[in-house]
C-alpha cells in the first residue's frame, strides 16, 4: 500500500512539473546579436557585470530576487549567462552569450523573454552596457 502512495506522490509530482513555464527553454523570446570591439572573453565579462550590476545587486518591485549561472564555453561553444528569478531557479528569463568573431571582436547574443520588464528595453540597456564597459540599468517602472 504504501509503494502505491509513493508511486502515485512521483507521479502528480511529475505531471506538475511538467506543466511549470521554462521561460526561454520553451518560448522563443526576443534577441539581438551584435559586435563588440573587444575579445569574447572582456564581452563575456562585461555580459556579467552587467547582470551583477541591473539585476543581482539591484532592489527590485516586489522584493524580486534575481541570479545568475555563469558558463564559459568549451572549444568554440560561446561563453554564457542566464538570469532567473531566485524563485523559479528553472524559468531563464534573460540569456547572454559572447563568442569570438575575429582576433579582437566578439559577436554578442542577447535574448530575453519578451514580457516586460524582459522586452526590447532591456535588450537596448544590455546592448549599451557591454558595448561601453559599463553598466546601463534600465530605467525602474
Amino acid at each position: 500500500m504504501r509503494k502505491f502512495l509513493w508511486i502515485g506522490i512521483v507521479a502528480a509530482a511529475g505531471v506538475l512539473g511538467g506543466c511549470a513555464n521554462t521561460g526561454l527553454t520553451e518560448q522563443p523570446g526576443v534577441s539581438e546579436t551584435f559586435s563588440v570591439a573587444a575579445d569574447y572573453q572582456a564581452a563575456y565579462r562585461r555580459a556579467g557585470e552587467y547582470v551583477r550590476v541591473c539585476h543581482e545587486n539591484r532592489a527590485h518591485r516586489f522584493g524580486a530576487v534575481y541570479q545568475s549561472t555563469r558558463a564559459l564555453g568549451v572549444r568554440d561553444a560561446p561563453n554564457t549567462v542566464q538570469v532567473f528569478k531566485k524563485s523559479e531557479p528553472l524559468r531563464i528569463l534573460e540569456v547572454l552569450t559572447a563568442a569570438m568573431d575575429g582576433p579582437s571582436k566578439a559577436k554578442v547574443t542577447v535574448r530575453v523573454l519578451g514580457e516586460a520588464p524582459w522586452d526590447k528595453e532591456e535588450l537596448a540597456a544590455a546592448r549599451r552596457s557591454i558595448e561601453t564597459a559599463t553598466p546601463v540599468c534600465r530605467a525602474m517602472e
